[in-house]
């Protein structure tokens, strides 16, 4: 496909973006889709998307000690990248979000909640050589497993291609810890605003600090707990310092948390939900007016001691009457709505294949005593998509405009059946971008093993 114009994109079309040449394996795929004015991007790897790992992008097995493995698959990714965006007809100035998943060292018996085992520099060098203007709003976690066999890094975009020739511009608050990587706080574009995820580090932490008594961390001083007593919360404590940073940034920019439509909440330990929540709920008291919410647990946040990244998709007041909550079709058991429409898009919390009496839906478990007669990430799947399709029909939407689709497996494994049953859901359309990846443990449901998150276009 060579690159789109505007002109070429009819209103309420949603468009593949194949680069011409780029090989098509045989899974339900698109290496990215234009919708309106938005492009987003299927996760992107090192990948020849032919036989796994692209040669170009292996370290020789003889000369193992002389090349980055980070820096020459970022390398290729970003290529990759580059060729999907100019068949876009977008440039990476119009790039409002990325999102890394880094492999970590979960997969060890050794590893333990908290440790650091990701060293992404050259990946982060390769991205900012190719953001060369403005390096856009950005979030990176560790995960256990990528879909690609030897891949250390995966990556999703998204862009937003204004109708107005409108440039994200870069937004920043005053007096604020900035980011480490180099990526701007937030970017705004028309009536929209995208923050980083952000964490609860001031980018020192206490090495070499005054009152420094070894235990070494990247916390802030006012994310820090003391931990000498019962009760001592020290995720609760982080959520809140998150949150008032990003509130921080959406003032800046002119807006605030109240027109926040999709939260990212990853967190390092499950245990943490509960305190998370209690200041999730000062911070958002009516769910009905909270944004949409997707929260990950069992992931590696990139700095010591830090046990909560938050990123959020935001509107500009003046834009506020295009938000609303979506009701019915699903409660789900935490504070938020089921989907948020905003604009164009409709954002969805976080599904599982859940039923609120038994947990784990009987419609997607395996029977018991038969347990190789199916397939549990086909079942588990195809409920997914059904507890969509009944949001989407409480929203006057159709499922099969889903956009975008990222997807946390408790174990990979459960991919391919997983992509039997979105093959059969969107046969007859579009493929929809997706990004796959394998958390470090179980999901909040027992025997859950897929968490989606949707985006879906309805303007």
């Amino acid at each position: 496909m060579t690159a789109l114009n505007r002109s070429a994109i009819a209103k309420g079309a949603i468009t593949e973006i194949w680069p011409d040449g780029m090989p098509r394996p045989d899974i339900p795929y698109s290496p990215a889709v234009r919708a309106g004015d938005w492009l987003f991007y299927s996760g992107q790897s090192a990948s020849d998307l032919v036989s796994g790992l692209a040669e170009e992008a292996a370290v020789p097995g003889h000369f193992p000690y002389y090349e980055s493995a980070m820096g020459k698959q970022a390398a290729y990714l970003y290529r990759r990248v580059a060729a999907i965006t100019e068949a876009a007809g977008a440039s990476p100035e119009q790039i409002v979000r990325v999102n890394q998943w880094y492999l970590a060292g979960m997969a060890s018996p050794d590893y333990r909640t908290g440790d650091l085992t990701v060293n992404n520099r050259r990946y982060v060098e390769t991205k900012n050589r190719y953001f060369r203007k403005l390096s856009p709003p950005s979030t990176g976690i560790g995960v256990r497993r990528l879909l690609v066999e030897g891949a250390l890094v995966e990556a999703d975009f998204t862009a937003r291609l204004a109708a107005s020739g409108e440039r994200p511009e870069p937004v920043s608050a005053p007096g604020l810890p900035k980011p480490a990587a180099g990526h701007a706080e937030g970017v705004r574009v028309g009536r929209w605003l995208f923050l980083s995820g952000d964490i609860a580090t001031d980018w020192i932490g206490n090495w070499g600090q005054p009152g420094y008594e070894g235990e070494v961390h990247a916390l802030a001083p006012e994310a820090r707990t003391s931990r000498l007593f019962w009760g001592d919360e020290p995720a609760a404590r982080q959520t809140d310092y998150i949150l008032k940073r990003l509130a921080n940034v959406a003032e800046a920019a002119g807006t605030s948390l109240d027109h926040a439509v999709k939260a990212w909440v990853y967190l390092a330990d499950p245990n943490d939900f509960a305190a998370v929540e209690d200041v999730w709920q000062r911070w958002f008291p009516d769910p009905g007016k909270a944004p949409a919410r997707l929260i990950v647990p069992r992931v590696e946040i990139g700095a010591r001691g830090c046990r909560v990244e938050i990123a959020m998709d935001l509107l500009m007041p003046e834009a506020a009457h295009l938000k609303s909550a979506v009701t019915g079709g699903w409660t789900p058991k935490s504070r938020e709505p089921a989907a948020v429409r905003a604009d164009d898009l409709i954002f969805f919390s976080g599904l599982m294949a859940t039923d609120p009496a038994v947990g784990l839906a009987k419609e997607a478990s395996l029977t018991p005593g038969l347990p190789y007669f199916g397939l549990a990430g086909k079942k588990q799947m195809a409920y997914i998509l059904e507890k969509a399709r009944r949001i989407c029909a409480a929203a006057g939407a159709d499922v099969r405009r889903i956009v975008k689709a990222t997807l946390y497996f408790t174990d990979l494994n459960l991919y391919a059946g997983a992509m039997e049953a979105w093959r059969e859901t969107f046969a007859d359309s579009h493929k929809p971008a997706v990004t796959a990846v394998e958390i470090g443990g179980g999901l909040w449901v027992p025997g859950c093993g897929i968490m989606a998150d949707f985006v879906l276009y309805d303007p």
